[in-house]
């Protein structure tokens, strides 16, 4: 079966770490989940590994899969052999898979300039090319030699491998109810441990020097709430959502416009003390800002159940 006919419906630009869920979506889309850049992330929250980087909840794609009961995983490997058998695996099945890769490889704004992890779909592979596409940079089907596709598979960059297989269509089709009470649940269920994740990194970044410190790398977190917003937005449009889902919609898009804003300044700021500090402050309101936010979505949720009665 081939797959070089599929064109991805969800393209352009996808900000810092956002290309997975724009990958993932097209990946959804393909097998039938309507709306699907707007109805696929449900998870709301901090992890964080001890690292320069304090990223999203990471819960998006199992919580994607339990929310519209499909086959979707988020699977890293050890090695190269390993991640090529499950992606032709994956091929031979009629599913394309979305693959992680080093930017620095592909025709992209940081070919050849930086290492940087970016998400693109994998549509064929016959031992001496691959084909792939590319939502944010070329959408239509492109030939690379195996070599290439291997290297920019194996970069760091790419993070072992990460690879997005999505083996089935939905079998549910979510409610605005259902939506909005799964993205109150995860934060409910993981506030504890986001909490003291968001409270671990920023203690970590103030006790840092400011010479040489590490730049605060939260575009997973913008990301998160990026499609949170798109979410609410989507919900406004119902009945019995109205004004409560279009503030929490704003509510969230105002976060992620935050959080990337945070982001490019510490990417690009000179590193002074004082610099800094305002970009510590920031990230410290910004932790507020997330937990005022709670009261929103609760209302929300709790309207929308009484309206469903």
């Amino acid at each position: 079966m081939s797959l070089l006919g599929l064109t991805p419906a969800i393209t352009g630009t996808a900000p810092f770490g956002s290309c997975y869920q724009q990958a993932a979506a097209n990946l959804a889309a393909w097998k039938g989940l309507g709306d699907a850049a707007e109805t696929l992330c449900t998870t709301w929250g901090f992890s964080w590994d001890g690292g320069p980087v304090l990223d999203g909840s990471g819960r998006w794609s199992a919580a994607a899969a339990a929310v519209h009961r499909m086959d979707l995983a988020d699977r890293t490997y050890d090695s190269w052999a390993a991640a090529e058998d499950a992606e032709r695996a994956s091929l031979a099945g009629g599913h394309p898979v979305a693959a992680a890769v080093d930017a620095f490889h592909l025709p992209s704004p940081y070919e050849g300039r930086e290492h940087l992890a970016h998400c693109v779909l994998l549509l064929a592979h016959d031992g001496d090319r691959v084909w792939i596409s590319d939502p944010m940079n070329r959408p239509e089907p492109t030939a690379y030699p195996a070599g290439a596709w291997r290297r920019m598979r194996s970069a760091e960059a790419a993070g072992s491998y990460r690879t997005l297989l999505l083996t089935s269509g939905p079998r549910h089709r979510a409610t605005a109810l259902e939506l909005a009470t799964a993205v109150r649940e995860d934060a409910r269920a993981h506030r504890s441990a986001d909490r003291a994740a968001f409270e671990g990194y920023l203690a970590a970044r103030e006790a840092e020097a400011a010479e040489g410190a590490e730049a605060l790398d939260v575009g997973g977190v913008a990301a998160e709430r990026l499609y949170l917003g798109g979410l609410f937005k989507r919900l406004a449009g119902h009945p019995g959502a109205g004004e409560e889902a279009a503030a929490v919609a704003e509510g969230f898009t105002s976060l992620s416009r935050r959080w990337y804003l945070l982001h490019t300044l510490s990417r690009e700021s000179g590193g002074s003390a004082t610099g800094r500090a305002r970009l510590l402050r920031m990230l410290a309101d910004l932790g507020d800002r997330e937990t005022r936010l709670t009261a929103a979505v609760d209302a929300l949720v709790s309207a929308l159940t009484v309206r469903a009665r």
